[in-house]
C-alpha cells in the first residue's frame, strides 16, 4: 500500500512539473551555388556585404589581365572563405554553450556529447580550450594570399581541374583526387580533387588546425588577428621556409587584403535556427523517494 501511496505522489508530481528546455540557437548560411564557364559568371562585389556563392566550377584566370585576374580571383574566393568562417564561428558558438552548461551541471546533455566528441575526433584533441583554438578562423587577408601563391591566382591545372586553391597533396589512393604532371625523385604526387571551391577552403582550415607543425600559428592566432604577427608563424607551410612567409606579406600588403577582413555575408542569406537539445524535468523521479 506504502508503495502504490508513493508511485501515486510521483506520477502527480511529475505530470505537474514543469520541464525545462535546454535550446541552441545557431545561424545556418544559405548559399547561392553557381559554375563559372566564363569571367562573367564571377559575381561582383557591390560593398563590403557579399553574397556568399559556392562555385562548383571554375575557369583558369590566366588569360586575363593582370589586375582583372586578381579581381575576379578574389571575387571567387571570398564567398568561401567568410561562409567557412562563419560555420567555425557557430560550432566555437556551440562549445562555448557546453562550456557554460558544466559550469553549473555535472554531466554533459548527450546531443552535446555527440557533437563534442565528433569534433574531438576530427580535430585530434581531446579538451574543449583546445578545440576552440584549433576551430578559430585566421583573417581572410591570410587566406587569400596563401590562395594567390599556391593557386597562381587562379591560373594553375589544380585549380582549374580540382578545385584545389591551395596544393593540398593527396596521400590516400581512395579519394577523389588527380596526379600531378611531374613527381619528386620518382615518385608520383597526387593532389585532392574537391566538389567546390568551399569545399577546398573548409579542407585548408581543417589542415592548419590539426597539423602539428602549425601549432605556433595556433597559439597566435588564439590571441591576435594581427597578419603581420601570424604570417612568419607559416613557415612550414612551403619547404622555402621564411622567403615563402615574407612573399606572403608582401602579398597581403601590396594589394591591401586585409580590407577583406572587414567583409561580411548578407544577413538575407543567414537563418536562425533553435534546436533542443534536451528536455530535463526539474523533478527527477530518483529525487522523489
Amino acid at each position: 500500500m506504502k508503495t502504490l501511496f508513493i508511485s501515486l505522489i510521483c506520477l502527480v508530481l511529475l505530470s505537474s512539473a514543469c520541464t525545462e528546455r535546454i535550446l541552441f540557437t545557431k545561424e545556418n548560411v544559405t548559399p547561392e551555388y553557381a559554375e563559372i564557364e566564363s569571367k562573367n559568371d564571377v559575381y561582383a562585389f557591390a560593398d563590403t556585404v557579399i553574397t556568399p556563392y559556392i562555385y562548383t566550377k571554375v575557369i583558369s584566370l590566366r588569360m586575363l589581365p593582370v589586375e582583372e585576374k586578381k579581381q575576379k580571383f578574389v571575387e571567387m574566393l571570398l564567398p568561401s572563405v567568410l561562409l567557412i568562417q562563419h560555420n567555425l564561428n557557430q560550432k566555437i558558438k556551440r562549445l562555448e554553450h557546453i562550456e557554460n552548461w558544466l559550469t553549473q551541471h555535472p554531466n554533459y546533455i548527450k546531443s552535446d556529447s555527440i557533437f563534442l566528441f565528433k569534433l574531438f575526433e576530427q580535430y585530434k584533441c581531446y579538451d574543449i580550450s583546445e578545440l576552440k583554438n584549433r576551430l578559430k578562423p585566421h583573417p581572410a587577408s591570410i587566406v587569400l594570399g596563401q590562395a594567390a601563391l599556391e593557386s597562381g591566382w587562379g591560373s594553375s591545372r589544380f585549380f582549374q581541374e580540382a578545385n584545389n586553391v591551395f596544393g593540398i597533396w593527396s596521400y590516400h589512393a581512395g579519394e577523389d583526387r588527380i596526379k600531378a604532371l611531374v613527381g619528386r625523385d620518382s615518385t608520383n604526387i597526387y593532389v585532392r580533387k574537391y566538389t567546390s571551391i568551399e569545399e577546398s577552403v573548409n579542407d585548408y582550415y581543417q589542415t592548419i588546425a590539426r597539423v602539428r607543425a602549425y601549432k605556433e600559428f595556433r597559439e597566435q592566432r588564439s590571441v591576435s588577428n594581427d597578419p603581420e604577427k601570424l604570417v612568419p608563424l607559416l613557415h612550414r607551410y612551403s619547404e622555402i621556409g621564411e622567403k615563402y612567409t615574407r612573399k606572403l606579406n608582401c602579398l597581403i600588403k601590396n594589394n591591401n587584403f586585409t580590407q577583406y577582413d572587414n567583409y561580411t555575408i548578407d544577413k538575407r542569406y543567414l537563418k536562425q535556427e533553435t534546436i533542443e537539445l534536451a528536455q530535463l524535468n526539474k523533478f527527477p523521479l530518483k529525487n522523489l523517494y
